[in-house]
């Protein structure tokens, strides 16, 4: 491969500005760097809830053949969007640092989660945050509500939705964090969904050593004890689950699973020590199994 690089990119502009991110830091290193736009089945089916997909990668898989295929040489993704089933050939060569793995919560009058009203209407196309709402809120209604963050935000201003949930890593990446005003809702009672807010680089297999760079250590031990449970669990978005690990000293990890409308629930709290994370969280997911 030449020092050129072309990056595969959803054309969103959340997926622009991610791909534009990696971009800027090939070109620290002196590459030369092209995005191309790649059409996905979760972009062209927007009226389908996600949960429908079942695991096929709806936002990667598009991008990940024509990374197969020489089309690309980087494929770009939302780590949480990634399916555990790679397309052959293909590896997470990095991810970036992460930024936020929190859910925000907007409301269109302004108001926090637990201030809104009786029967009010929630949107959200994620079947973990409708758990959570209707777990912490049973007299909230929620709505499924696709679109890429710009239509979300439209569609609540012009009263479709009482508030909405998104990934504040979204706000972030689109400098509308210091625009809009929300909630940011705590990530040990709202669990986050495994690797949100991380943005994963993917390559050709013999190509992931030349973008190693882009490695960040303790995002990548962080999501790889997230996936680890994702994994053994067996489930991708079509299960309400949060899987959320943190490394400070030791790796703390907290998976919640719920049913569809969050009168049940199974919850771990563990403390992983840094060396043996992965294989800890392994037998952590393994007795959560008769649960599911």
């Amino acid at each position: 491969m030449s020092e050129r690089v072309v990056i595969g990119s959803r054309g969103s502009k959340l997926a622009l500005a991610q791909a534009e991110k990696v971009k800027k830091l090939l070109e620290e290193r002196d590459f030369e760097v092209e995005v191309k736009v790649i059409k996905t089945h979760g972009d062209i089916m927007k009226d389908k809830p996600l949960h429908e997909f079942k695991g096929m990668g709806a936002f990667v898989r598009a991008i990940d053949e024509a990374l197969k295929r020489g089309e690309i040489d980087l494929a770009v993704h939302s780590y949480k969007d990634v399916p555990s089933q790679r397309v052959e050939g293909t590896v997470i060569a990095a991810v970036l640092e992460r930024e936020s793995a929190c859910d925000a919560f907007i409301s269109r009058e302004g108001l926090k989660f637990e201030e809104m009203p009786v029967a009010s209407k929630i949107g959200t196309s994620s079947l973990r945050r409708r758990a959570f709402v209707k777990k912490l809120r049973k007299d909230l209604e929620v709505e499924n509500l696709r679109g890429n963050l710009d239509t979300r935000l439209r569609k609540l201003r012009e009263g479709f939705y009482d508030g909405i949930i998104v990934a504040e890593a979204g706000l972030i990446r689109l400098g509308l964090d210091k625009e809009i005003e929300y909630e940011r809702l705590n990530p040990e009672v709202f669990v986050p969904s495994a690797n949100q807010g991380v943005i994963a680089v993917a390559s050709r297999e013999n190509e992931a050593e030349l973008f190693s760079f882009l490695n960040h250590e303790k995002t990548r031990l962080e999501t790889d004890v997230e996936r680890a449970v994702l994994r053994e669990l067996g489930i991708g978005c079509a299960i309400p689950a949060g899987i959320y690990a943190k490394a400070e000293g030791k790796v703390r990890l907290i998976v919640e699973i719920l049913s569809e409308e969050g009168e049940k629930s199974v919850r771990v709290d563990e403390k992983l020590s840094k060396e043996n994370a992965v294989e800890e969280a392994v037998e952590i997911a393994k007795n959560l199994k008769s649960f599911i």
